[in-house]
């Protein structure tokens, strides 16, 4: 909501979210809208900041859209390229109670479960920020190749 005043808390309130510090599921149990730095950066384009939401029974972590906005900005835009496309959703299909919805890229889980489950989700965001560099690589190269061969003339076999 315009106008609304929304806490941001710092990198140090990650790390102790990511160590599993109780007071965070205790938090979270009861109503609650933050956005929380991370330790990370887009290359160039700042922190990776996180808007973490909860209404006392689940808790929905997401990037704000700021993943696919990176990823457009170095010429690897999913909605124009169905190999990135594929790719971003392989990567998040590893993470339980992630989803893509609404140009974001995010994590539903329970106060309990934010500690174990928002490593992962960090650590796939990073990886879909190196795609180029990271273990996806392959499989974007994979896909091009059987995108090629799907294209192909018959004659070409």
């Amino acid at each position: 909501m315009v106008g609304e005043d929304i806490d941001r808390l710092p990198a140090a309130a990650c790390a102790d979210i990511l160590a599993g510090g109780p007071e965070w599921a205790e938090r979270l149990r009861r109503p609650a809208r933050f956005t929380l730095d991370t330790p990370f950066t887009f290359p160039g384009k700042g922190v990776m900041r996180l808007m973490v939401e909860s209404d006392g029974c689940r808790v929905r972590v997401s990037e704000q859209g700021d993943l696919l906005r990176y990823l457009e900005s170095q010429g690897l835009d999913p909605a124009l390229d169905p190999v990135v496309s594929k790719t971003v959703f392989h990567a998040m299909k590893g993470v339980e109670g992630a989803g893509l919805g609404g140009g974001e890229v995010f994590m539903v889980t329970t106060p309990e479960g934010l500690s174990s489950g928002l490593a992962g989700y960090i650590q796939t965001i990073i990886e879909v920020i190196g795609l180029r560099h990271s273990k996806y690589k392959d499989a974007l190269v994979k896909l091009s190749l059987e995108a090629t061969a799907d294209h192909r003339p018959s004659w070409e076999g």
